[in-house]
């Protein structure tokens, strides 16, 4: 089999790739190798006995639990062993499945700032990024536009020459006292822009947001999902050269030179056939874990230590972000606020400035409290009108959440292990250890928080946040841009250095992540490759 391009993942990355390259050139032959397979999305049905039993709709789309991967580092902040499971678990971290972890995301779609193309300027930290926040704008007009974005477009926190798609969502009744407290604080905030869609400018099957408080499973497609957005994309358009293999695993690339990929080779998991693709191009879309993985052990003698690997850097500066949770709670509560959604609207990027930058920026969010037990809940559980009552008008937890930048460092690392997983993938081998300065700055966020805990008449339960993940969803680097070779992987065309045809999109570009989601930058990102790809014909 021979393709003109060849796209290795299916996430967010590819088809916005594959999008752009069809639209210039219809007939090009583009194959999609997706080691995952196809999940059911917008299905009532799901959603239905989701609510009801609680059941996760997704039980095998994601890493198992330890030991899918091997954790060779220690996390300081939370106090983890060498080989502990819970020191930097991917486990529900990512989703292998047509689609990528678009099919369980959040749908948080933060602008990068101007400041964090210059890290290494500003603060002697990681990479700078090849180019500025000017060159990728206009893509992330573009990437709005593709993700269907709510967001406020007189927020002028980040510039922008387009407005969003759709209408930001109100502030929740929810937000008001978290709000108060922060004007008495001088601390800004704004709405969140969030991939959840209005009503569709064309012909779709994606309804627009029904608000219904259910947004891990949405029956009505919503929010993007990247195979949905695909399967429409195929529906509504006629591409004859355009395939999908789902369950193939990529296993090594191969290189007709040390400058030119020839293909690839990957395994049928349904049969366990080895089957070799010739391409013209490969484009690396697999993520921060599995990119670096499939560059590693893709050996020659050209490349004895893998491709992109001559200065030790791939799999090199592993970034993610710490999930924090800080808790808190109001002494009653008489409004009988409730969260009637279940994702955020409003966010406070008031520290997420050059000025923080040094020491981490980040951001503060507050998020549906998944602590406090909601109406529905209570009456399921067979509470009558009093109980319920006193419940919603007494004592109430509140929480604000957090992400703050955490700086690449040589030896955080991902290679392969020598196990499979349950698709048939190379296990990861990850080591992760979190600076005892991004441990401190923890504890100052904490001391942000409690001030606004005050503000809102409020106390501040725990000196010790929650942490509630180290966000391998959120994870970078492991591939980062550089201009010089000696620094990083990809060029800021992400083409592999040292090569002709053969690119890396994806988080692992990232020289650093910023206190952000990666998700709106890495959609602009593909669009951009994109058209450097149309323009090199």
């Amino acid at each position: 089999m021979k393709v003109d391009t060849l796209i290795i993942g299916s996430g967010v990355v590819a088809t916005a790739l594959t999008k752009r390259l069809l639209e210039h050139t219809p007939h090009m032959s583009i194959l999609i190798l997706e080691a995952g397979h196809r999940i059911k999305t917008k299905d009532f049905g799901i959603w239905e006995a989701f609510q009801v039993t609680g059941n996760w709709p997704f039980p095998k789309i994601y890493d198992l639990p330890y030991p899918e991967r091997n954790s060779a580092g220690e996390n300081r902040l939370i106090g983890e062993s060498t080989q502990d499971p819970a020191a930097f678990t991917l486990y529900q971290g990512r989703a292998l499945a047509y689609g990528g972890s678009t099919n369980v995301w959040g749908g948080w779609t933060f602008r990068r700032k101007p400041e964090d193309f210059y890290l290494k300027t500003n603060t002697g930290q990681g990479l700078d990024w090849p180019f500025d926040y000017d060159a990728l704008e206009p893509y992330y007009c573009q990437a709005e536009d593709y993700l269907a974005v709510s967001g406020d477009s007189k927020d002028t926190s980040v510039p922008r020459s387009r407005p969003y798609p759709f209408h930001e969502f109100p502030y929740s009744y929810v937000d008001q006292p978290v709000a108060r407290a922060m004007e008495r604080l001088g601390i800004s905030y704004a709405h969140l822009p969030i991939a959840r869609r209005g009503v569709s400018k064309v012909p779709s099957t994606h309804a627009p947001c029904q608000v219904t408080g259910t947004c891990d499973y949405c029956p009505f497609g919503a929010r993007f999902v990247a195979c949905d957005y695909m399967d429409d994309f195929r529906r509504w358009n006629d591409y004859p050269n355009l395939d999908i293999k789902l369950g193939a695993v990529v296993m090594t690339i191969r290189m007709a030179t040390k400058r030119r990929a020839a293909g690839v080779v990957y395994k049928e998991t349904a049969t366990g056939e080895m089957i070799n693709v010739d391409a013209d191009r490969v484009i690396v879309a697999a993520g921060t874990f599995e990119s670096p993985k499939l560059l590693l052990r893709s050996t020659s003698k050209e490349w004895p230590d893998g491709i992109g690997n001559d200065t030790d850097n791939v799999g090199r500066y592993l970034i993610t972000h710490p999930y924090m949770i800080y808790a808190g709670s109001l002494p009653d509560n008489p409004e009988k606020m409730q969260w009637e959604l279940n994702f955020p609207t409003m966010v406070s990027r008031y520290f997420d400035t050059q000025e923080e930058q040094a020491k981490g920026k980040y951001v503060l969010v507050n998020a549906p409290n998944i602590v406090a037990q909601s109406v529905g809940q209570m009456m399921i559980n067979g509470w009558d009108h009093a109980k319920i009552d006193r419940a919603i008008t007494g004592a109430v937890p509140i929480s604000l959440h957090s992400m703050v930048e955490i700086f690449g460092r040589h030896e955080n690392r991902v290679t392969n292990y020598h196990k499979l997983n349950h698709l048939g993938m190379p296990e990861a081998s990850i080591y992760f250890k979190c600076d005892p300065e991004a441990m401190q700055r923890i504890q100052e966020i904490g001391g942000v928080v409690k001030r606004i805990f005050e503000a809102m008449g409020g106390t501040y339960e725990a000196e010790n946040p929650s942490v509630n993940s180290w966000r391998c969803d959120h994870a970078a680097s492991t591939c980062r841009m550089s201009k010089d070779p000696k620094d990083g992987v990809v060029d800021g065309d992400l083409r592999i250095h040292g090569t002709d045809n053969l690119y890396v999109c994806s988080n692992a570009v990232y020289p650093n992540l910023g206190a952000i989601n990666p998700t709106d930058t890495v959609t602009a990102l593909a669009f951009r490759l994109g058209d450097h790809l149309n323009a090199a014909g």
